[in-house]
């Protein structure tokens, strides 16, 4: 005996076939579909439903037509902007200003390097301004330690020339070649935390935006 089929087993079966192909569809625009299309079968005979169903389609083509036309295109995520390197920012210049000027009283001569090398790795300053605080402290440094040494040199053997003798000199009044060689070396010498103080009163009013 055959059994006839209905509008509503005709209906089931579209809807099943129409769930399986629209797997890929994103979940409210096929539960629209879906939900459109059960409504337009509901109550119809089997005649009526299989009309219907023929002008419908197939559900494969009414799911790549969902896909095509609520398809969203995926962006990728907007890059988040790196912040900005910490040798651009005041603070490290601060630093390195400082270190430069008073990092050889902590650590004699390699803090000063150390300075030296933050006071160049800093976008804060111009070239000619690392330069001009770097170098000619260090050279006129050098040149005083050697002048002092030469002033020393050639006044002890003035005295040693002249037959003065160590009773004769007093050694609570330094002698004038002393306080000459002496001056030299803090003059010197003094540059250094000069130069760190410098490159700070350079940098007011400046930022990162505005680095050399």
């Amino acid at each position: 005996m055959t059994t006839q089929t209905t509008g509503a087993q005709l209906r089931d079966d579209y809807l099943a076939r129409l769930d399986a192909a629209m797997r890929g569809v994103p979940h409210g625009i096929a539960g629209e579909i879906r939900a459109g299309i059960a409504e337009e079968l509901e109550g119809l005979d089997a005649a009526a439903a299989a009309a219907r169903i023929a002008q419908l389609g197939d559900p494969v083509d009414i799911a790549r037509e969902a896909q095509q036309e609520g398809a969203v295109p995926v962006l990728a995520p907007a890059p988040v902007p790196a912040g900005p390197p910490a040798t651009s920012t005041r603070g490290f210049a601060i630093a390195a200003a400082l270190t430069l000027s008073f990092g050889g009283v902590v650590l004699p001569f390699l803090g000063w390097v150390v300075g030296a090398v933050l006071v160049c790795l800093s976008t804060m300053w111009r070239t000619g301004e690392k330069v001009m605080a770097i170098v000619v402290p260090l050279v006129a440094a050098s040149i005083s330690a050697l002048l002092a040494m030469g002033m020393w040199t050639i006044t002890s053997v003035t005295v040693t020339g002249t037959g003065t003798t160590p009773d004769e000199v007093s050694p609570l009044m330094p002698a004038w070649y002393d306080l000459i060689w002496m001056g030299l070396i803090l003059l010197g010498f003094l540059l250094v935390p000069l130069s760190g103080l410098w490159l700070l009163w350079r940098m007011r009013g400046r930022s990162p935006a505005s680095d050399r």
